[in-house]
């Protein structure tokens, strides 16, 4: 399985998903199925263990990350979870091997691990290199070079108002708007944190409406140097026909709500960008 793998994340309906379906339509890049694996970089995930290594809470950290999956992202619905790939038998051998060996070699029990799993998840989907779109892939971006030293992090930001808007549609996630620009503000945060703490060269933080609007083929240039990829004709004709910059719904929290409410989501994002600039954190570009 893929050693050089491409990390694709940012603070939830900020493009992730777009740019893990643009990096499927390069003939050398294939999508993870399920398009998340969670377990690398999810909360209490192999990632997070690996960061707790050698300190007292260490092997609890681990146990948590095997209970999480086998509980949470083996089985998430029908077609979405490492069921998809692999066996239950499979991952209790797979995670029992981690768990003996974690104590005494960390790095190398999390790295067996990972490698066995996502073999499974590649050849699955018939992967030489895997573009995984886990959205706390930003978050967590500092953790993942332990595991793929080679690796690949695409970070995408987008308005807070319209991350906050989307949410409220979803089935997942905050359903109140102030509760949503409050959750995009901490992740923004925290993929800053992490994003800092990378080598150089590691990660290409993306702005969606430079993608989708403002600055097309720009970007797509970006991500195809920063991946290390050739250019691709197929790649290109599915972005020109598929991402158009209507589908980016920029703007979108003005449609769906009154002018009132949108007043106030904008003083609130206000507030929440004027924090984030006091620490050094960019704001993404607005949709209008």
């Amino acid at each position: 399985s893929s050693l050089n793998p491409v990390f694709v994340g940012g603070t939830g309906r900020s493009g992730s998903t777009i740019v893990g379906d643009l990096l499927d339509h390069h003939p050398a890049v294939t999508m993870t199925l399920p398009s998340e694996v969670r377990f690398i970089t999810g909360n209490n995930g192999i990632a997070d263990a690996l960061a707790k290594a050698g300190k007292p809470a260490g092997l609890k950290a681990a146990e948590l990350a095997v209970d999480r999956i086998h509980n949470r992202w083996f089985f998430r619905d029908e077609n979405s979870g490492l069921h998809t790939s692999m066996s239950q038998e499979f991952v209790t051998e797979t995670t029992d091997k981690y768990l003996a060996h974690f104590e005494n070699s960390p790095q190398q029990a999390s790295q067996v691990l990972v490698y066995s799993i996502m073999e499974k998840v590649a050849l699955g989907c018939d992967a030489e290199r895997w573009v995984d779109t886990t959205p706390a892939n930003a978050r967590k971006a500092n953790l993942i070079a332990p595991i793929y030293p080679q690796h690949k992090v695409v970070v995408m930001v987008r308005d807070g108002r319209d991350v906050a808007a989307s949410f409220v549609h979803q089935t997942f996630g905050p359903s109140d708007v102030f509760e949503a620009v409050a959750l995009w503000e901490k992740r923004m945060i925290k993929s800053d944190q992490a994003v800092k703490r990378c080598e150089a060269g590691a990660v290409l933080t993306l702005d969606l409406q430079d993608l989708v609007v403002n600055e097309r083929d720009a970007s797509l240039d970006l991500i195809l140097e920063h991946c290390e990829l050739e250019d691709s004709r197929e790649m290109r004709d599915w972005f020109k026909a598929r991402v158009t910059p209507d589908g980016s719904h920029a703007g979108r929290w003005r449609r769906d709500f009154d002018d009132s409410t949108c007043a106030v989501i904008d003083d609130v994002y206000s507030d929440s960008c004027e924090r984030l600039r006091e620490l050094g954190v960019s704001i993404p570009a607005s949709g209008e």
